[in-house]
């Protein structure tokens, strides 16, 4: 990954780690996913999944070695994995409800 992809992939990893913290600490969450979100703990948790995931990806512009690069990219691709089904479960209506 070059460096105009690291940089952009680096600050939107911190404005999710940051909504994520939001989300979790105070139950806010941003307004253009109020309608959609409905388990606010959830929606927290993906948050910062994918922001290391992204974050794991924008690291590999640092790495020269092969082998490293390719593992740290497995488990970004792991982590953005489960901080998508985390987003699809906090989408659905609690079961209480």
């Amino acid at each position: 990954m070059s460096w105009c992809l690291a940089l952009p992939s680096a600050v939107f990893a911190a404005l999710l780690l940051a909504g994520g913290a939001a989300a979790l600490r105070s139950g806010r969450v941003v307004p253009w996913q109020r309608g959609h979100v409905h388990r606010i703990r959830l929606f927290g948790g993906a948050e910062p999944a994918m922001g290391s995931a992204l974050a794991l990806q924008a690291s590999t512009a640092l790495l020269h070695d092969r082998g490293t690069d390719s593992t740290v990219r497995l488990i970004g691709l792991g982590c953005l994995l489960v901080g998508l089904a985390l987003l699809v479960v906090s989408q659905r209506p609690s079961p209480e409800r």
